[in-house]
This record gives structure tokens, C-alpha cells and sequence, in this order.
């Protein structure tokens, strides 16, 4: 049975339902892991400077541009701290960009009791600065 990664096994982070499978809690880790890396901003972890969302606002670029910029920085930040999740593609939902809130889906392949499986994620980065990241089943 998944227990979770060393760090949830050593802060108790990993909380999932108690009839919940190895395959869930796998996914649950990999959520977790997700959520903290889109809560920070990048550069603001104290050892590393890469790790993190990149700046959301930044208004040297073209609405074009940035979401490109996202989506490039966050599939080079995912595939180097979350390597369970392999070939990730990362796409920013252009169709529900909303004033500080932001729509995110992760897609990639995971090792999965010995078989590598798709799967697909989805990052609400919310206007109140909470990040929900959850397996998205579509």
C-alpha cells in the first residue's frame, strides 16, 4: 500500500479516505504536491529559487505571452519536483480567466501498480490566493 512521500509520511500530510486505495493515495500525493508548488511563488523558497509558480503578473508581456511564459515554467518546475508525473503538459484555461483567478490543467503519466497511466489534474488558483488541485476526471 502508497503511504505517501517522505514528507507526508514524516508531517502527517497525506489524509485520505480509510477505504481509499494505494492508487488513490498516489493521486492524492501527487495532488498534494501539486498544491504546494502552485501555492508558492517562485523564488520565495528559501532553497531553491526555481521551485514555485511563476509570476502571475507580470506586465512586461502580452496576455499571450504570459500564459505561454506559465505554462512553460510551470511544465519545467512540475517535471523537475513532482518526477512521479512524467511528460506533463500544462495548459492554462483560456476560457475561464478570471480577475485574479486562474484555471490550470495538468496532464501526464504516472507509474501505476507497474504501468504507466494517464492522468490529469486541474490547479484553481483562486482569487483569495488558496491554490485546490484536484484529479480531474474528464
Amino acid at each position: 500500500m502508497y503511504k505517501g512521500s517522505i514528507f507526508e509520511r514524516l508531517s502527517g500530510g497525506l489524509r485520505t479516505e480509510a477505504n481509499a486505495t494505494s492508487e488513490d493515495a498516489l493521486y492524492q500525493s501527487v495532488a498534494n504536491n501539486l498544491s504546494r508548488i502552485f501555492s508558492t511563488n517562485a523564488g520565495s523558497a528559501q532553497t531553491v529559487e526555481d521551485y514555485g509558480r511563476p509570476d502571475l503578473n507580470n506586465s512586461d508581456m502580452s496576455m499571450k505571452d504570459s500564459i505561454e511564459s506559465i505554462e512553460t515554467s510551470s511544465e519545467i518546475c512540475i517535471r523537475k519536483y513532482e518526477p512521479r508525473l512524467y511528460k506533463t503538459r500544462v495548459a492554462v484555461s483560456k476560457d475561464e480567466l478570471d480577475v485574479n483567478q486562474m484555471n490550470v490543467h495538468i496532464e501526464g503519466f504516472l507509474q501505476v501498480n507497474g504501468k504507466s497511466q494517464k492522468i490529469n489534474y486541474r490547479a484553481n488558483l483562486l482569487s483569495n490566493g488558496k491554490v485546490k488541485v484536484y484529479k480531474d476526471e474528464n
